[in-house]
């Protein structure tokens, strides 16, 4: 039986119950998962100010997870803040829906998209896509116009200007693969999928899954170079 811990790096927990939920009907029967929040920090994560603040609590919450006994922790943020602090300090498997997604979707076409929120995102995930040497294969990366906080107020507004930014990577932009850059588009990653034609990644539910064929074959991040 593994653990893992599904942890939102934010102070509001709004978002716990529609995560447990997704990650319950897709998690193998012998994975237990579980879904928490910061008790402090930023309410939501729209900024490097935000990712800055979480970071440090969310090595904290990490090194408390393995001393839980918990065999893996997935940061359910697409910034990953405290990622590469997290897995200096802890022995356990940790990884970040971010970097985790991106790298999945190499594997399902040569040129991807990246459709997060706010009118940030062009450059955040530009710069990301260039910290893991894979800039050259994103095809384009924009944000919807909403906050995370609004993403669930409607869903079916939600729904359609991802739908508009992904048809115009796909269109204009020649991406083979979309992957949605937030954990709070939980659940909607299928329904684009149908309506582009090509494959959509729900950060979070991928990274579920590559989380447990980690546990699974034993495999945990190298020490080499973070001790």
């Amino acid at each position: 039986m593994s653990h893992i811990l599904f942890l939102n790096p934010v102070s509001t927990n709004i978002w716990n119950d529609i995560t447990e939920r997704y990650l319950k009907k897709k998690a193998h029967v012998g994975t237990k998962v579980f879904v928490e929040n910061l008790i402090d920090g930023p309410e939501s994560i729209e900024s490097e100010t935000d990712v800055v603040r979480a970071a440090p609590l969310v090595v904290e919450k990490v090194i408390e997870a393995e001393e839980n006994g918990f065999d893996a922790v997935v940061i359910n943020c697409f910034d990953d803040p405290g990622l590469h602090a997290a897995r200096e300090r802890a022995s356990i498997l940790v990884l970040g829906i971010g970097e985790t997604s991106i790298i999945a979707a190499l594997h399902l076409g040569y040129r991807f998209a990246i459709i997060s929120t706010g009118e940030k995102s062009r450059v955040t995930y530009e710069l990301k896509a260039r910290e893991l040497g894979v800039r050259e294969r994103l095809a384009y990366s924009s944000g919807i116009p909403l906050r995370v906080l609004d993403l669930r107020t409607s869903e079916d507004r939600t729904k359609q200007a991802l739908l508009e930014e992904a048809r115009k990577a796909v269109e204009n932009y020649d991406a083979e693969v979309i992957v949605l850059g937030c954990g709070g588009m939980i659940g909607l990653a299928e329904e684009l999928s149908k309506e582009l034609n090509v494959p959509v990644i729900d950060p979070t539910i991928v990274t579920l899954k590559i989380a447990e064929g980690f546990l699974e074959m034993g495999l945990r991040h190298s020490k080499k170079f973070l001790i």
